[in-house]
This record gives structure tokens, C-alpha cells and sequence, in this order.
């Protein structure tokens, strides 16, 4: 299927994609802690066993996003508002960028400076996004798809 892409999402889009992302979360995390909790036996009442647990969890997550940002460049909730994650050429991010993607995000979310750099930033980007080459555009399916060039039978 053929796309269009209009560049750099408006924030107001991204930031309901997140809270989006946000519930499909709790799916995730419900699930990943699960498997823990079982094989652990102990709970997770020991200081040691929560700093696991919570490194097991932070590591679910990043696999979560870097796996549908390098396959596609859309999570579930990013299909859902027409959204995409793209380097300067128009194609997704590899392993490498997502993970790094992943970590600077969340240092720039839990201190504010993403969304304060929003506001400032030419472009509109995360600082994350500007620092790694990255954006989120909209696309959308072409308004008639029947126009698309085919194969003559």
C-alpha cells in the first residue's frame, strides 16, 4: 500500500499517541511480570530482587518500542493516529537508534526537556528526534486507492 506522508506531526497528535501508548503499556507490563514473579518465588519485597525487576520491566518496554520502531516505524498506538517514525530519507530507524531512541526519551520525558524543547525546536521535533536525525510524520492511506499504477491484465 502506497502512503502519503505530510511531515512533522502536529504535537497535539503525538502527545494523544502517547497516552495511547501509555494503556497499551499496562497490557505489556502486566504480561512481562508475570513470567518474573513466578520464576523469582520470593516476591519482590527484596531490594535486590525489585532493582532486577525493575530493570526487567525498563528493558521489556525498550524492547516493545525498538522492536516496532526498526520494524515499521509505528507502535500499535502510532498506527492507530497515523503516525510514523522516520529518519531524513524516510525509512524507520535501526536496532541501534531505536534503543538510543528509547533511552534519551525517557531521560527527556521524566525531566521535561522534550517537551519543552518542542515548543522552541524549528521544526517542531523532540530533542531526542533532533539529536538522532529522527521525526514523526502522519501518513495516510492515498485518498482513492483505486488510482494506485497496477499491473495491466
Amino acid at each position: 500500500m502506497i502512503f502519503q506522508q505530510i511531515p512533522v506531526a502536529p504535537l497535539r497528535v503525538r502527545l494523544m499517541s502517547a497516552l495511547y501508548e501509555l494503556v497499551l503499556l499496562v497490557g505489556v507490563l502486566m504480561l512481562a511480570a508475570l513470567p518474573f514473579v513466578r520464576l523469582v518465588h520470593v516476591g519482590i519485597s527484596h531490594a535486590e530482587w525489585r532493582a532486577w525487576y525493575r530493570l526487567y520491566l525498563f528493558l521489556v518496554v525498550g524492547a516493545y518500542f525498538a522492536y516496532f520502531w526498526q520494524h515499521r516505524g509505528q507502535t500499535i498506538a502510532m498506527r492507530a493516529w497515523h503516525l510514523r517514525l522516520s529518519n531524513h530519507e524516510g525509512f524507520a530507524p535501526s536496532w541501534s537508534l531505536s534503543w538510543m531512541r528509547y533511552g534519551l526519551a525517557v531521560v527527556g520525558w521524566l525531566t521535561g526537556v522534550s517537551l519543552l524543547w518542542v515548543l522552541v525546536d524549528r521544526d517542531g521535533n523532540f530533542l531526542h528526534d533532533r539529536l538522532l536525525g529522527l521525526t514523526i510524520t502522519r501518513v495516510f492511506p492515498p485518498t482513492n486507492p483505486g488510482s494506485e499504477p497496477g499491473p495491466e491484465n
